[in-house]
């Protein structure tokens, strides 16, 4: 019998991790005036006031939240590392999941178990906890900076990457 010693990879940011059922994932517009460069896939979006998708800003509530950016393939991201992309903008439809399992790229110090809670920050970012970012507790030093993303949970603890999966329904 064969052991497999390495564990495999969980994914890519903003990568659906399990079939979407029809009404899951919807296609929106994203506002051109919006510089995407350091936003990428896997994290949660909102409107704007034209209708628009934009990302999450300092001060937002959970409520705010319209959805997650879905990865898309092929070919719609301006860098591509294998593991962190942006969305291009060409004035196209971008998918947007509002239920459903998605990777995710875990920021903050704190390991999610299975079941345990999603937390989006919202302010006081940083290269290692990005605004917009996912994290599995609440910021430590100022409660606000991070939201609680009701009926959302993780899926289990990362991998090597510090990719995981987490489930969640926003209507």
């Amino acid at each position: 019998m064969v052991a497999y010693l390495k564990r495999i990879d969980t994914g890519y940011e903003g990568s659906l991790t399990r079939q979407a059922a029809p009404g899951d994932i919807v296609n929106e517009v994203l506002d051109s005036g919006t510089d995407w460069s350091t936003y990428g896939f896997g994290r949660p979006v909102k409107y704007n006031d034209a209708g628009k998708i934009v990302p999450v800003a300092s001060g937002d509530t959970a409520d705010v939240i319209k959805g997650m950016l879905v990865r898309t393939f092929p070919g719609r991201a301006i860098t591509n590392t294998g593991t962190q992309a942006y969305p291009q903008i060409n004035g196209g439809a971008v998918p947007v999941a509002r239920r459903g399992f998605m990777a995710v790229k875990l920021n903050g110090a704190t390991t999610p178990a299975k079941g345990g809670a999603v937390y989006i920050r919202v302010a006081g970012g940083s290269d290692t906890a990005p605004v917009g970012g996912i994290e599995a507790a609440a910021d430590a030093t100022t409660a606000a900076n991070t939201v609680l993303l009701p009926r959302a949970q993780f899926e289990g603890a990362p991998g090597a990457d510090g990719i995981t999966t987490i489930s969640f329904e926003i209507l």
